[in-house]
């Protein structure tokens, strides 16, 4: 009789309690893995909004710097091929993209004097505050074109334009509180987007490709690098603001698009960053685009 209790004792679980087990861990799972998701996408959007944060904070430090801001692509500081350093001294590239010029404003000075000539002589150097960690296109080792590095960014056209945009001289004319008219809290400096949107593979060192003129034909995919997106494209005909996180396959190379489903991450002149609502207005995003075109924010900003 004892030897029959310990065997009672002892027994395993039926196949019926065993299936039961595996069903209620399957739910569990299903209910956890999308709160993981979500958990991910909040981090990896503010990491992207601190990395835009940083990109329109390095603008005011360039603007004190050099009285002006930088174009999108061109010249800078001066509006040539001209050296404005003393001979003798190191030489930094004259001829590059925003992102190249912002370097030494976001704790990238090493990088910035290690390239020279031209920005897009940066070759394989990926710099982390350009990578978006939610973007879905960029590649495992963050290069995209010519085994360059990728970003996860565009700058403003309206904003910085080329160095034949204003005055000629390498950037816009004045200082920040000039180039934006209707307040820097109410205009876009920064954006994100996909960093390979079709053919197009956008680089942070692209400093044109052909591409500098800021014609809405300029959007052709086959040499479509470039850092910065024109914007000149009509909004209110397209009927677009932006693509909420899209498919790559449906990726339109013309628009930015976002990296969550809440809305997508931008910079603004005064240094903040902040997400804007998939619901945005296409006429109040035209006017956040536009430093200076009077008109107020609509309320669903």
């Amino acid at each position: 009789m004892p030897k029959l209790r310990l065997w009672s004792r002892l027994r395993g679980f039926t196949l019926i309690e065993l299936l039961v087990v595996i069903a209620i861990i399957a739910i569990l799972i299903g209910l956890l893995v999308p709160a993981v998701q979500k958990v991910r996408e909040a981090a990896a959007r503010i990491q992207s909004l601190n990395n835009l944060k940083q990109m329109s904070l390095g603008l005011h430090n360039c603007n004190d710097t050099y009285g002006k801001l930088p174009p999108a692509v061109g010249y800078f500081p001066t509006g040539d091929s001209g050296n404005p350093w003393p001979a003798g001294v190191w030489q930094p590239a004259t001829q590059g993209t925003l992102q190249y010029f912002l370097l030494p404003f976001i704790e990238q000075d090493p990088l910035y004097k290690q390239v020279s000539n031209w920005s897009w002589n940066s070759y394989n150097t990926v710099v982390k505050t350009y990578i978006a960690p939610g973007d879905p296109t960029t590649p495992g080792n963050s290069l995209t074109w010519g085994g360059r590095g990728a970003t996860s960014y565009a700058s403003n056209w309206y904003v910085f334009g080329d160095q034949t945009r204003t005055d000629g001289n390498g950037g816009s004319t004045a200082k920040i509180p000039n180039v934006f008219q209707d307040g820097t809290s109410n205009t876009i400096t920064f954006l994100e987007r996909y960093c390979i949107c079709g053919s197009a593979q956008h680089i942070w060192g692209e400093s044109g490709q052909g591409s500098g003129s800021g014609n809405a034909n300029n959007f052709a995919p086959t040499w479509y690098y470039n850092n910065y997106l024109t914007m000149t494209y009509n909004f209110q005909v397209m009927g677009i603001t932006f693509q909420a996180k899209p498919t790559t396959a449906a990726c339109n190379s013309q628009v930015c698009q976002s990296f969550n489903s809440g809305g997508i991450c931008v910079a603004m002149g005064d240094g903040s960053s902040r997400l804007v609502s998939n619901g945005v207005s296409v006429l109040t995003w035209q006017y956040a685009i536009s430093p200076n075109d009077g008109q107020p924010l609509g309320s669903d900003w």
